[in-house]
């Protein structure tokens, strides 16, 4: 690939989660007791000719750039060794969360919803170029393997179907996932977040809601909601006002992070543009597909991204 070309290929991040359940109860998914655990991290960053990648704390790398592990391939290891200096070592512990902006985020419970800064994953990156002025998140691959799931309770699933005690189905856990791509104001202030098309094994799209009404009389709209109820006789906090993030379900060259000129700054950049995005992942509280079985699958990312 020539110069000409401008591509950044962010090539291609391959994200391995195998998520395990934490604790005892199958109760409910929203409890607290029951989280779970995402090991390993596998993923790999290739950045062409002329443009460079590093991964760390969005302030600390804008402040001392030269600092910074500048990097055209941001390996497995380098990724992973990150991660797990922020996420306890080597266990990276998910949880049902919300957000209606990607950037602060709630756990689900009986009688609040609860800001949190834990139970997603963050990765933060940064780019610097003498060529590129923009980067566009291009294309998007998240995938699970279908597997048989045995029904515990009466519930009505989110295709609408009664299902009984002790029914074989065949859930993908990666229709419950998001992955959002944001950059902050100086950066062109983007949000993009990303859910499976309701294509993909009989996912039921989300999308962006606004005081929506998930009780469907006090029972609980089909899917998690009312498999909730039928295990609780009650129904989440919130379930009759649900705001979420709009998402896409289709990637194709959104625009993520305008660069910013730094040929005259101050700070020595060793390129003359300079641009950041944060990388966010988590499984969606109120996704009508997110049932306690999505706790012990393997979930694989894929994401390209091109400068331009």
């Amino acid at each position: 690939m020539t110069k000409l070309t401008r591509k950044l290929l962010l090539s291609i991040i391959t994200v391995v989660l195998t998520v395990v359940a934490l604790g005892t109860t199958t109760f409910a998914w929203f409890t607290l007791t029951n989280t779970s655990v995402v090991q390993p991290f596998e993923a790999e960053i290739v950045a062409d000719s002329g443009i460079e990648v590093a991964i760390g704390d969005h302030a600390t790398v804008a402040a001392a750039p030269l600092d910074a592990n500048w990097v055209t391939t941001l390996t497995t290891q380098v990724i992973e060794d990150y991660l797990e200096s922020q996420y306890n070592a080597e266990r990276i512990i998910f949880n049902h969360v919300t957000t209606a902006d990607g950037e602060n985020f709630s756990t689900l419970g009986a009688t609040s919803l609860t800001g949190t800064t834990q139970g997603y994953i963050e990765i933060p990156l940064s780019f610097r170029s003498d060529s590129a002025t923009s980067i566009q998140w291009t294309s998007v691959a998240m995938t699970s393997p279908l597997e048989a799931w045995t029904v515990d309770v009466a519930f009505t699933d989110s295709s609408g179907t009664l299902r009984n005690p002790n029914d074989s189905i065949q859930i993908d856990a990666s229709n419950a996932m998001r992955i959002a791509m944001i950059s902050s104001a100086t950066y062109g202030d983007f949000t993009v977040a990303y859910e499976k098309p309701a294509a993909s094994n009989g996912n039921i799209v989300l999308g962006e809601q606004t005081a929506a009404d998930f009780q469907n009389g006090g029972v609980g709209d089909d899917g998690a909601m009312n498999y909730y109820y039928a295990k609780n006789n009650m129904l989440p906090f919130g379930s009759d006002s649900v705001t979420t993030l709009a998402t896409v379900t289709d990637i194709n060259g959104q625009t993520v992070i305008t660069m910013v000129d730094v040929s005259g700054s101050g700070t020595d950049y060793q390129a003359a543009n300079f641009g950041q995005v944060m990388i966010r992942i988590w499984l969606e509280g109120w996704d009508a597909n997110a049932y306690n079985s999505v706790l012990s699958r393997v979930i694989s990312t894929q994401f390209v991204f091109t400068g331009v």
